[in-house]
This record gives C-alpha cells, sequence and structure tokens, in this order.
C-alpha cells in the first residue's frame, strides 16, 4: 500500500510537460484523434440528416480542441497563437474532413487524414521551427 502511495505522489509532484516522451504522447493523441474523426465522418451516411451532421462536428471539433489544449500546456504544441489553435484550428480540421458533405466531391473525406496531421502538426509547431 505504500509502494502505491508513493508512486502516485510522484505523479502528482513530477512536472508533466518536460519530456520528450509526454510530447511524443501528445502527438500521438493528436494523430489518433484527426484519425477517428476521418472514421466517424468516413461512417456518416451521405443522407444522414443536416442535425446529425452538426453534432457530429460540434463533438469532433471538442475532442479535437481538448487534445490540441493539452498539447499546448505540456508544452508539446508552440502555436504562435495557442488561442487560436485551440479555438479555431479543430473546426478547419473537421471542416476539411466533411468537406465532401458541402461540396459533393465523393463518398467519403477527399483529404487524407495523414496529410491533415501534417498540416497541424506544422502550425501547432511554429514557435519550434523558428527558433531552430
Amino acid at each position: 500500500m505504500r509502494v502505491m502511495t508513493l508512486v502516485r505522489a510522484r505523479s502528482f509532484v513530477r512536472p508533466r510537460g518536460r519530456s520528450s516522451s509526454s510530447h511524443a504522447d501528445e502527438i500521438v493523441a493528436l494523430r489518433e484523434t484527426v484519425e477517428s474523426i476521418w472514421r466517424a465522418v468516413a461512417h456518416a451516411a451521405p443522407e444522414t440528416a443536416l442535425l446529425a451532421r452538426r453534432e457530429l462536428v460540434r463533438r469532433e471539433t471538442c475532442k479535437l480542441s481538448a487534445v490540441i489544449r493539452r498539447g499546448v500546456a505540456a508544452g508539446a504544441f508552440r502555436p504562435e497563437c495557442p488561442s487560436w489553435a485551440i479555438e479555431r484550428l479543430p473546426f478547419a480540421i473537421v471542416a476539411g474532413a466533411c468537406a465532401h458533405w458541402v461540396l459533393g466531391l465523393s463518398q467519403g473525406p477527399s483529404l487524407r487524414a495523414g496529410t491533415a496531421v501534417e498540416a497541424a502538426l506544422e502550425i501547432l509547431r511554429t514557435s519550434e521551427r523558428r527558433s531552430a
């Protein structure tokens, strides 16, 4: 019992966001979240009601915003404007997944999830690139 308490205490004391493994975790979380958004949009039937589509966009945008917020707080993401990255970038990414609904391009997202992840990481790591 004492060993478990010590482990818990250390996990509270250890500063998060300082190690490269936590940065990698945030990047993996971003990648997995974007991929799950693409899967959700791809599985939504073309005849899905507009209200259901709006709810899907809202839900997935909130998930992505939370991931980006954690990454910024941990120091894994250093965008030029953190508030924009947290509040607006998720809308842009989810809109990319849903563009085919608006434009009638195909049955699924026309942009690949991997492309969206790389673009997001490019934006979220802006300060790192400038200082390097």
